[in-house]
């Protein structure tokens, strides 16, 4: 399909997805096709997108805005322009493991499980993005973990 024809706001999504880590090397094609099947999400400033231990409802892209990611409270991470979240709850079928609240307006893309299951099933390469999302947010929990205890020391 010629770039011409492509609906403007479908063809931004695809350009933000291209831009982030997690989709990046993906074909365009299937970019088009994600970015068409994704819902758009709109939160105002303070406005949860999930809670902790809520049931899990799909996976999240950041098109733009910030959210804070909190565990018991605390903040443990800040996600922006281009992020993936919600992929643990998808995983393993379980429930949230952190609140996720905006800071400001934010726009994301949700999807829903059947369609991350048929992209993983034809692309591997995204299953190994989770996977390397995942480690990266564990090592950063893991160094936020360390510094009271080094701080204590």
């Amino acid at each position: 399909m010629p770039a011409a024809e492509i609906d403007p706001r479908i063809l931004q999504k695809v350009l933000c997805m291209q831009n982030s880590s997690f989709f990046s090397n993906l074909p365009f094609e299937l970019l088009l096709e994600i970015a068409r099947l994704g819902e758009e999400v709109h939160l105002s400033s303070g406005e949860a997108l999930f809670e902790e231990k809520d049931p899990a409802d799909g996976l999240y892209f950041v098109l733009s805005g910030e959210l804070e990611v909190r565990m018991g409270g605390a903040c443990v991470n800040r996600l922006t322009d281009g992020a993936v979240l919600g992929e643990i709850a998808l995983l393993d079928g379980g429930v949230r493991t952190a609140t996720c609240v905006a800071r400001g307006n934010v726009l994301l893309l949700r999807f829903e499980p059947v369609l991350f299951d048929e992209i993983v099933e034809d692309y591997p390469e995204v299953a190994r993005r989770v996977l390397g999302t995942l480690v990266e947010r564990f090592r950063a929990l893991g160094v936020q973990l360390e510094l009271p205890a080094m701080q204590e020391g």
